[in-house]
């Protein structure tokens, strides 16, 4: 389980309330640590398995090469 601004790319990574919690401050962080235990660290490995595991990773570079192949030979 994570705790973390909500910021940047974090949205991408944490699924709010499943994986994690997205916070805007400080206040936000400490009411989270209170209900960390809420989130269920198999589904937590579970999401990220699904999503960034290396299989996974390569797959979505394949994708994006296979895009730009196919639009240089256009």
């Amino acid at each position: 389980p994570v705790i973390a601004m909500d910021r940047g790319s974090c949205r991408e990574v944490i699924a709010h309330g499943k994986t994690g919690f997205l916070v805007n401050n400080t206040d936000q962080a400490a009411a989270a640590v209170a209900k960390i235990d809420q989130i269920n660290r198999p589904d937590c490995r579970k999401h990220v398995e699904e999503n960034f595991s290396i299989d996974c990773m390569v797959k979505g570079y394949e994708k994006v090469y296979q895009q730009i192949f196919e639009k240089e030979a256009g």
